[in-house]
Parts: C-alpha cells; structure tokens; sequence
C-alpha cells in the first residue's frame, strides 16, 4: 500500500511539472498530462496516438478567439473559460491558434517502435547524455563502428552534444523520443566543410548510400546562439546531403537551424516522412527543405514552421556541382512560413527542372502561396500543383497568392521558360491582399499555364481577372473545373 501511495504521488508531482512546463499551457489526455514546449515565439507538443482520443488544451490566458488548423481536418472544439475540448482522430499535425497571436503545436505521431538489433550508445560507448560534455569523437566512432553491420546506433532519451557528425553508408541510426543531439556552440570551427562544398553543418551526408535516420528525437542546431556569437560565419546547414543516394530521414525534429535546415545537393532515391522542421522565424534565411539538383526525392507527411521557404527546390551551383532536377514530390504536408511555401527556384542554374508535384498540402500562412522563380536560364516542364490549401496570408512583402516570373538574374544570363504548369483544385481560403503575378520578362510567349478548378474566398475562378493574376507575356488558359 505505501509502495502503491508512492507511485501516485511521484505521478502527480511528475504530472504538475509537466503542467509548469511553459506556465502558458497545459495539455490533458484521458491518461495524464502532456508536456507543452515553448520554443522560440511558438508552442509544441509531441505524443503517441494509437486511438482516437479526445484532448483538453488548458490556457493560462483567457480565451477570446480560438482556431483550428488545417481548417481540412475538420477538427471541432469546445469552449469553456480558459479550456478547449477536441478529438484527434487520427496521427497527423494541427495547429490551434490562440487569441490570434499565440500558435501550439500538436504532433500526433503512430506509436513509437523501438527498432530490433540495436547498439546503445550510451551503453557501449559511455557517451554523456546529460549534455554537459560534447562527445564529438565518441559518437563519430560509433557512427564509423555501426555502419555495414546491420544493425541499429540507438540514442535513448537524453541531451547528446557534439561537433559535426559524418555519417558513413549502409548505417541506420534511432533517436528515441526525448532525445536531442544538439551542436556544441563553443566553438563554430568543429563545424567547417571537410569536402569540396563549403557549406558548414552540423549532419553531413557526403557521398553515401543506404543510410536511415529516424525516431522521434530531435537534432537541434542552436542557430540562435551560433548566430549571435559568429554572426554569418554561422549560417550552417542543419543537415545536407551531398552526392548521395538511397537516404531516409523519418520520423524527427530539425530545430534552430542556423540557415537553412535541410539541404540536399545532387544526390538521388531520397524519402524524407513524418518529420517536423521547427526554425527560429526571426532569423534569417531559415528555410525548411531544399532539394538542389536532386532527382527522385519524396517529402511526405512532414511539418515545418520556417522564417524563409518551405519548400524550395532549386540548383544552386554550388561549390561548382551542377545537375537537374527531376521527379521531386512534396505531398500531404502542413507547412507555415513568413515567405514563400511551394516553392520552385530562385536559384535555376541547370539545364532543366521537370516532373515536380505538390499535392495535397496545407499550407496554414505564406508570403506566398504558389511561387515559381526562373532567374538562371532553366527549362521547367511538367510543374503540378494539384489539390493544395492556402488559408492565410502572413503579410511580409509580396502578399501574393500565385508568384510566377522568369526573368534573367543579371543582363549576361540566359533567360529560361516555363513550358507546362497546372495548377488543379486548388484553394485559397481569402483574397491575398496583392494581385497574383505571371510573368516573362522576354518579347514573346514564356510561360504556359493550365489552372483548373482554382477556388479563391469560395468563389471558383474562370478567368484571370476573377483570380485576380495580373499576366504579362504568358498565356493562362482555364478549364472549367467540372
């Protein structure tokens, strides 16, 4: 009896920390209480859904105007004083906003299964994980130790600090939930190119195949604080993946990149699922991915909150690696950002950019919704934006709902086309506050569009005029949408 008094009191002492987490929000569940994170000028929570469950969101503030999102989800809630009561149906990503300024975050994720044939880091390699120690050397071990054995590097809950991390082929690494591998910022050198591309970052990917990163942990890069000690010199990728193939990164958090948080450049056969980019909106050039002349890459079932792009598939060029780009596919996602969501270019340095399909995306608030930009002379065809949702306009610069221009970086470059572009059953929830723009800054026809069945404040557009698109040298055609 006194064993089983002890276990209820430890709970509920365990469950009232939970509740002071962030002393804003409190989140319950028929089983306890859920710890709400604050991170940067937003809240999250992560949990496992194995059911449909109902959840009450308690706010330390009053309630005056709630909000749900995706508004596709359906999701209805209740309201009583400073509490909302509202079912989760399924694993997916929401967003409740509170009183117009204050944004939670809910992931529900599928169980969590631990993988079989695992090494534990901790055990085997009496890596630190309370985060006081950075365990550079230790970890890069195991990593060079595991790879080619089949079986799995395992991260148990904890704080892992460490410099950059190369990781070597045919390796699986886990991170267990409440786990985080974070950079040492200390120092920015640990973090310089060891390779001919002169990116920093903190997980490098350098000509490797068969790798899988995954679990429900996190990799946080400390941007802010890197960029306030270093300034630029600490604008380093969060991950990038150069010249690389058959990589899967599932499951994880990308948080506080000090740039741009996932790059990939010119690798191939790349799955990036269920995972969540969480960046600092008030730093810039935080984008969220960026495949870069890269062919056959999926983005499926992810979430990023980002201060620049979303999603911005380009070629760069960079470091003189040069490519096209082909087969890129961004699909059922939930995205906010304070510029452009789906984005292609504005970096278009290849010969051509073809077969790229985003569909079936939410995307909460942008800059810009649908934005293409052609600035270094590729050919783009086969572009399809198919059954995607725009619900608010952030208001930064362009307040665009469809962005399109190709026009010519500098008078010695060679300006590009747009050769088919659809744009089919896709949804704006309110008039942006700007004309969209679809234009080529050349003396003829550039730019061939096909929008069908594009619905903007519930009204469905049949011409250019009632989608509110200003065009210049491009041709629109709209169907019917039946």
């Amino acid at each position: 009896m006194k064993k089983f008094i002890l276990i209820v009191c430890i709970l509920v002492i365990s469950l009232a920390s939970v509740g002071q987490k962030t002393a804003d929000f409190v989140l319950q569940t028929a089983s306890g209480n859920i710890v709400v994170t604050k991170f940067k000028t937003y809240y999250f929570a992560s949990f496992d859904l194995a059911k449909p469950e109902t959840l009450t969101l308690i706010s330390e503030k009053p309630l005056n105007s709630v909000e749900i999102s995706p508004k596709s989800y359906g999701i209805a809630f209740q309201k009583e004083g400073n509490q909302i009561r509202f079912r989760i149906e399924k694993p997916g990503y929401i967003m409740i906003r509170i009183n117009e300024t204050e944004k939670v975050f809910l992931f529900a994720e599928k169980p969590e299964e631990i993988p079989e044939a695992i090494v534990n880091l901790v055990e085997k390699y009496s890596v630190d994980n309370t985060g006081k120690t950075t365990e550079t050397s230790k970890i890069q071990r195991a990593i060079n130790e595991i790879s080619g054995t089949g079986k799995t590097l395992y991260f148990p809950r904890g704080t892992y600090q460490s410099g950059q991390l190369q990781i070597k082929s045919n390796s699986n690494i886990y991170l267990a939930r409440g786990a985080v591998l974070k950079t040492d910022t200390s120092s920015i050198e640990p973090f310089r190119s060891t390779d001919e591309v002169s990116n920093k970052r903190f997980i490098s990917m350098y000509n490797v195949e068969n790798v899988k990163l995954f679990g429900y942990g996190a990799i946080d890069g400390n941007g802010r604080i890197l960029r306030t000690k270093y300034g630029d010199d600490a604008r380093m990728r969060l991950l990038m993946a150069i010249k690389s193939k058959n990589i899967r990164i599932e499951g994880l958090q990308f948080k506080d990149p000090g740039s741009w948080n996932t790059q990939v450049l010119l690798c191939e056969d790349v799955t990036i699922r269920n995972v969540k980019l969480l960046n600092d909106i008030e730093l810039s050039n935080t984008d969220g991915f960026d495949p870069d002349a890269t062919k056959r890459m999926l983005i499926e079932n992810c979430f990023a909150y980002c201060g620049d792009d979303n999603v911005a598939i380009k070629t760069t060029a960079n470091s003189g690696l040069v490519g096209n780009v082909d087969q890129i596919t961004v699909r059922n996602c939930v995205f906010l950002t304070k510029k452009s969501s789906l984005k292609v270019g504005t970096e278009t340095r290849g010969q051509e950019m073809k077969n790229i399909l985003f569909e079936n995306n939410d995307v909460i608030e942008s800059d810009r919704g649908i934005a293409l930009y052609v600035s270094d002379g590729a050919s783009l065809s086969n572009i399809i934006y198919r059954n995607n949702r725009f619900e608010r306009n952030h208001p930064d610069q362009q307040k665009k709902a469809i962005h399109v221009v190709v026009s010519k970086r500098n008078e010695d470059s060679k300006l590009g086309e747009i050769k088919d572009l659809l744009v089919q059953d896709c949804m704006f929830e309110t008039a942006w506050p700007k004309k969209s723009l679809v234009k080529y800054e050349g003396n003829k026809v550039g730019i061939r569009m096909i929008i069908d069945n594009l619905v903007i404040a519930s009204i469905r557009a049949i011409s250019p005029e009632e989608a509110n698109i200003e065009t210049d040298q491009a041709q629109i055609i709209f169907k019917d949408g039946k």
